[in-house]
């Protein structure tokens, strides 16, 4: 080992509180066995002598001194206490190995044996001692003797280095025996330490439990909110639905706007409620479907045709409307003469409250009324009015509106009055007798409209049924009917109606003094029973000329020349 290294090295030791304690207890045992009488110890055997290194021919000293010949053998007994202090190693051997300045000492003579008895015989023997008790104890005496071997040549080896460590503590760096036992003390301080660590893990498990109780009490009230918010809004939107549902029977605060409404032949009830949540008067079709049937509207026949109803009549009041001909309890009579067009009939019925014109023309177009002579009737020969002339001149009555809407009876119904008297007054008797001439109920009604329109009064029909009758028969020498009262249909009714230019529309379809041959494309008013007999039944004459003065008296004639001599006459009595 380098001279320098050896001066250098240092080993030092530290001891706790706690060696303090043990010795303590260590010197009072002591005490109490040194009362009891000592067994005849056994010698200890003596140490090898040392053989010295071959550098200097020198012995190294061991960590522990040799041990000196005792001439006694109670002389090793103070040895005793040195034995256990030998667990003092242990910390040391977990550290790298300590650099200790090795004392020289002087070579040790082996000893000579003088008999049998290897063990050299020390040169001087110890005093015995008599009592181990008398032996003073203290804390550095007791490790006195203790010493460090370190192998130099272990040192010098460069195979091990020390890593390089934090400083420790003070109390880090401390010894303990491993001999030891815990105090009273320590184990009350452990114990304690113990429960309080159970403690703080009971109390930590109680907040954790608390924690989570509060938690779940949060999550149950959340939850509870929620549902009752649901509730509240599921309840809210069902209200809401049902006051909607309730209010399509009601009818609190719809509009009285009034809506177009065609309701087709045949259809049920149900249906007809479809047609309407269609037209927007009701928002729910089920629940009035449902309510209407508990209120036997399902057993109830319907009226097809145009309506004209407001939402604020609520389902109920549509049906009803649909199943009679009132909208009030108040009546109007009128009568209708013989020879009034349509315009004339609707604008009548305007006036006294029974159903606007523009709700009977709709009607007129719209509805396929269900009449068998209806369908017979043609609609795509240029005719303005399909049921021209089929509106039959009566008297009748009807219900007249009490509010501002101004129809006191649907138009449906209205038309269907005129509709059900022509059909009652064409007998079988007529459909014959325009077989026997050849002629279509339709071509009979308008040669009745002519003569309707021509004749002053009822005598003079005939004959001019025999004129048109005539013309008719001989269209190669007279094309045309030559009547004045087909144009003027078109100049006086149609063009106050829509206009001159839409009527002029109508003009080559109705104009037969020189435009038109044969009949006019449909009747140009509505003729009464006479001028119906008069169609199917003419005179027998060769006239093909007819006029009137002022006076309505007629003039006949076979020739033209005939008919230029009566117009002339006409003139001088028009004078």
């Amino acid at each position: 080992m380098d001279e320098n290294k050896k001066k250098n090295f240092k080993v030092e030791i530290e001891f706790d509180d706690d060696f303090d304690t043990w010795l303590n207890s260590h010197e009072a045992e002591t005490k109490v066995e040194a009362v009891k009488p000592l067994k005849p110890s056994i010698p200890a055997k003596p140490a090898a002598p040392v053989e010295p290194p071959k550098q200097t021919k020198q012995p190294v000293s061991s960590s522990k001194p040799a041990p000196q010949p005792a001439r006694h053998a109670s002389e090793a007994k103070p040895q005793q206490p040195i034995k256990k202090t030998a667990p003092v190693q242990q910390p040391i051997k977990k550290t790298a190995p300590v650099q200790q300045p090795i004392k020289k000492t002087a070579p040790v003579q082996p000893p000579k044996p003088s008999s049998a008895v290897d063990a050299p015989v020390p040169k001087s023997t110890p005093k015995p001692v008599e009592n181990m008790a008398d032996v003073p104890v203290s804390r550095r005496e007791t490790v006195k003797n203790f010493k460090l071997q370190i192998d130099e040549e272990a040192y010098n080896a460069p195979a091990y280095e020390e890593p390089v460590q934090q400083e420790k503590r003070k109390s880090d760096k401390a010894v303990y025996f491993a001999a030891r036992q815990p105090s009273k003390a320590q184990l009350a301080h452990r114990r304690a330490q113990e429960e309080a660590r159970q403690e703080n893990q009971r109390r930590e498990k109680q907040q954790i439990a608390r924690q989570r109780k509060k938690e779940s009490d949060q999550v149950v009230i959340l939850s509870r909110v929620i549902m009752v918010g649901v509730i509240v809004v599921v309840s809210l939107i069902c209200s809401i639905y049902t006051l909607s549902c309730i209010n399509d029977v009601l009818a609190l605060n719809r509009n009285d706007e009034l809506v177009e409404v065609t309701i087709e032949k045949d259809q049920d009830y149900k249906s007809i409620i479809d047609t309407l949540g269609d037209a927007k008067l009701i928002k729910h079709e089920w629940f009035c479907k449902l309510m209407t049937k508990f209120r036997n509207f399902d057993q109830k026949s319907y009226i097809n045709g145009v309506y004209f109803l407001t939402a604020d009549m609520g389902v109920e009041g549509m049906l009803s409307e649909m199943t009679q001909t009132q909208s009030s309890n108040e009546t109007v009579r009128l009568s209708f003469p013989e020879g009034w067009t349509i315009p004339q009939i609707f604008k009548k019925l305007e006036e006294n409250n029974v159903c606007p014109a523009d709700y009977l023309y709709t009607a007129l177009r719209e509805v396929e009324f269900d009449y068998d002579f209806v369908s017979n009737v043609p609609t795509d020969n240029g005719r303005c009015f399909a049921l021209e002339g089929y509106l039959f001149p009566d008297t009748y009555d009807f219900f007249v509106s009490d509010n501002q809407n101004g129809m006191g009876e649907n138009p449906n119904s209205v038309i269907r009055k005129f509709l059900a008297n022509f059909e009652s007054k064409w007998s079988e008797v007529y459909e014959k007798r325009a077989q026997e001439l050849g002629l279509t109920m339709d071509e009979v009604i308008i040669i009745a409209s002519i003569i309707q329109k021509e004749a002053a009064d009822e005598s003079q029909m005939e004959d001019i049924s025999s004129v048109i009758h005539n013309r008719l028969n001989n269209k190669s020498s007279y094309p045309t009917l030559g009547c004045d009262s087909t144009k003027k249909y078109v100049e006086n009714y149609l063009t106050s109606l829509m206009g001159d230019a839409q009527a002029s529309v109508y003009t080559n379809a109705y104009d037969t003094n020189s435009l038109r041959s044969g009949l006019p494309a449909g009747p140009i008013c509505s003729p009464g029973v006479a001028a119906i007999e008069a169609a199917l039944n003419p005179s027998d004459t060769n006239y093909f000329y007819f006029c009137h003065n002022n006076k309505g008296k007629i003039y006949l004639a076979s020739t033209y020349n005939e008919f230029q001599a009566n117009w002339a006459q006409v003139l001088r009595d028009n004078a």
